[in-house]
């Protein structure tokens, strides 16, 4: 199932990693990715990592590989490589979001065969509930399934703006301090963690593996434990 994250298929939707910080969120997206890149053979495959802390994933590169700042060195980092770590200037942070985005989509359109994996790590940064979602944002969830670019949402908070809310169907959900918190996950995407909270807690780094279209929720132990 977690392998399901990462993969655009064009049948499932988008992807949420919530949980406060040090709850395992990183720990969680590298090895998983980790495992996952390693059993991916399609040579259209492509994954972007967008860190506005400007952190993670280094290894993942290849050998002379390095970060890129601006989207036009995604671009040309994309062409040749599976995977591309976008550590983005501070300075017009939204838009340089958006502008990434959209060159996703322009992407596709002169590689029809390209299947691509977008995580955003802060998440929240973008999509806080009292934000109105940005046309780019909204594009890539009504359209990216249709488009096989697929997202993951890396976040402290379950609270997204409610137009992509509805475009998510997995969840890991990980420790989240307080109960406010716990009723938004219920409000908003129709399950308690309140009853695994201790379990969560006892346990460092394990989480919840939530399927949000059929209500199953599984309590995961630690990955690579």
């Amino acid at each position: 199932m977690l392998k399901d994250m990462y993969y655009p298929d064009g049948k499932s939707l988008h992807k949420l990693v919530v949980g406060q910080s040090g709850s395992g969120k990183s720990y969680f997206i590298e090895e998983t990715v980790k495992s996952f890149l390693k059993g991916v053979k399609d040579p259209d495959f492509r994954m972007v990592y967008f860190s506005p802390k400007n952190e993670g994933f280094i290894d993942m590169l290849d050998k002379k590989q390095k970060p890129v700042h601006d989207v036009g060195g995604m671009l040309r980092q994309i062409e040749k490589h599976r995977v591309v770590v976008f550590y983005p200037d501070a300075t017009g942070l939204e838009e340089t979001m958006d502008d990434t985005i959209n060159a996703l989509f322009d992407l596709k359109d002169s590689n029809p065969d390209f299947k691509v994996s977008l995580i955003i790590d802060d998440s929240q940064v973008f999509l806080s509930s009292r934000k109105r979602a940005s046309d780019a944002f909204t594009r890539l969830a009504l359209l990216g399934r249709s488009r096989n670019i697929n997202a993951v949402y890396v976040s402290h908070a379950v609270v997204l703006n409610k137009s992509l809310e509805g475009q998510i169907d997995q969840m890991a959900f990980f420790t989240l301090p307080a109960k406010a918190h716990w009723k938004q996950t219920e409000e908003r995407f129709g399950f308690n963690p309140e009853p695994y909270m201790e379990q969560l807690r006892a346990v460092d780094y394990s989480f919840l593996y939530v399927d949000i279209r059929s209500g199953m929720v599984q309590p995961m132990n630690p990955i690579g434990a």
